[in-house]
């Protein structure tokens, strides 16, 4: 029993050995095609040379005439990767280096990376291809998960960090309707994004989550809404079921919500005057939203670009987000310069 256990071990070790050995295919260094065409300098025929060599015509000829198109070298005869030489389908070469550009200043997962690469630059690319990409790059995607920044309230803050949303109601109909002003600020640059809406509902305020998305120029962390129902359920403050909750957190977005206490009390409502300034146009009489879109415009232009702000040392917004490094070459702040 014991000595036919072995013989069929040696038998099938013997058998695992031959298939390993006939996987790799032993190709002809160039000396050795060398002497192919040696002997067929010889004997001037191709039968003879590829029965002793053992090769077949075909292969003799496809040498053959790469010896002879590069002047008979020793170089021709090496043996090439059989690697395409172009894709048509690989990624563009600037779309790689976007891509590790974003990483490298977000540190997201391919997940994140894939949306924040549509919505800014309107770039599609799956999950499993940017895996691939930064993987082949060299950088880890499967080691230690990075830990979210946390946020403490003495600590400085950083483009993103916190951003908090204002709905304001116009005091006039604006050509005959009523609208509502929508902004959000950040609070480390106290940079300032706006946009006008005809109905104050879940719809606007996940429109509006878009609009400063692809608005700002970082990426968002913390998202302060007011207690509002298009915002989080009123009798749950801090339900996951509402759709704006929901969404925030498909976006890799967290949200914070004062609870009823913490809004009326006094070092809240003095921390919000400092981003909630006074907006004069929503007392003026406006004939059409156009006209009023395009005053909210020019005052979030002259704000962002010009104003100096007393909370962050007498700089404008955007002076104050040029002293980050890699906001430097941002020349003006216009989101919605195009759709005017």
């Amino acid at each position: 029993m014991g000595s036919s256990r072995k013989r069929h071990d040696s038998v099938k070790e013997n058998i695992l050995n031959t298939d390993a050995s006939t996987s790799k295919e032993i190709l002809p260094t160039p000396d050795e095609r060398m002497a192919w065409f040696a002997e067929y300098e010889k004997v001037k025929k191709v039968p003879l040379v590829c029965k002793k060599f053992d090769i077949s015509r075909k292969t003799f000829y496809k040498w053959w005439k790469r010896y002879n198109a590069q002047q008979r070298t020793s170089v021709s005869l090496e043996n090439r990767s059989r690697k395409p030489h172009h894709n048509p389908r690989a990624t563009p070469e600037h779309i790689i280096q976007r891509l590790k550009n974003l990483r490298e200043q977000t540190g997201f997962g391919q997940k994140r990376l894939q949306l924040y690469l549509s919505l800014w630059y309107g770039i599609d690319l799956a999950e499993n291809t940017i895996w691939k990409i930064l993987r082949r790059s060299g950088i880890d995607m499967k080691g230690t998960k990075i830990k979210r920044r946390k946020v403490k309230p003495n600590d400085p803050l950083l483009p993103g960090d916190r951003v908090i949303i204002f709905v304001k109601p116009f005091e006039k109909l604006v050509g005959k309707q009523k609208f509502f002003y929508y902004t959000a600020v950040d609070e480390c640059t106290h940079l300032r994004v706006a946009k006008m809406y005809a109905r104050h509902s879940t719809l606007s305020a996940l429109d509006f989550v878009q609009f400063m998305l692809t608005s700002f120029p970082f990426p968002i962390h913390y998202v302060h809404t007011p207690l509002d129902s298009p915002f989080t359920s009123i009798s749950t403050s801090r339900s996951r079921t509402h759709a704006f909750t929901q969404n925030l957190r498909r976006l890799g977005i967290k949200q914070h919500i004062p609870t009823k206490k913490q809004s009326q009390s006094k070092l809240q409502i003095e921390r919000i005057k400092k981003f909630d300034s006074p907006d004069a146009f929503l007392s003026f009489p406006f004939n059409s939203h156009v006209d009023a879109e395009r005053l909210i415009h020019n005052f979030l232009y002259d704000y962002n670009n010009k104003q100096p702000r007393k909370e962050i040392g007498m700089l404008a917004p955007l002076e104050k987000l040029k002293t980050f490094e890699q906001f430097r070459e941002i020349a003006e702040f216009d989101p919605k310069k195009e759709l005017l």
